[in-house]
């Protein structure tokens, strides 16, 4: 399951994207039952302002070592779309929804974004799961270099 959605208007700055974390990710997992966060990872990857030293603390308190990117218990590999769900799934499911025609307006294009996201089943999530791990087996053969366009 998806779990939140975000929409930031301005320039996403190290101490804005720290008080987003404390905010909006704070109120999104207290609301889950204690059984359902302790599967939940969060993912971020490595753009400056997920890099301020501040960042890594509410992360690492709300999931413990379930984090994946810049400064989390799991470093995930710079510049590694073939092996990013988001990637390699969300993000083309999500524009060929919203761009099938293209939004007139701001509020229709966040209103096809959230339907985009809702559309999003645990079928879905289940098979990008298995993806990842044959994936990681083509990374391997690849020597880690990328290997999509031989798929």
């Amino acid at each position: 399951m998806l779990i939140g959605l975000v929409f930031y208007e301005g320039t996403l700055t190290g101490q804005r994207y720290f008080q987003l974390l404390q905010d909006v990710i704070t109120d999104l997992v207290e609301n889950l039952p204690l059984q359902q966060l302790r599967n939940v990872w969060f993912q971020h990857d490595g753009p400056p302002p997920h890099k301020i030293s501040n960042v890594k603390q509410p992360l690492m308190e709300t999931f413990q070592n379930q984090v994946i990117g810049y400064g989390g218990f799991v470093e995930w590999p710079p510049r590694s779309p073939d092996l990013t769900p988001l990637d390699f799934f969300l993000w083309g499911h999500v524009k060929g929804q919203v761009y099938a025609i293209p939004p007139p307006t701001l509020q229709d294009l966040r209103r096809r974004i959230t339907d985009a996201c809702a559309s999003v089943t645990p079928t879905m999530l289940h098979n990008v799961q298995r993806e990842i791990q044959s994936r990681v087996q083509m990374c391997i053969v690849a020597n880690r270099e990328h290997f999509e366009q031989y798929k």
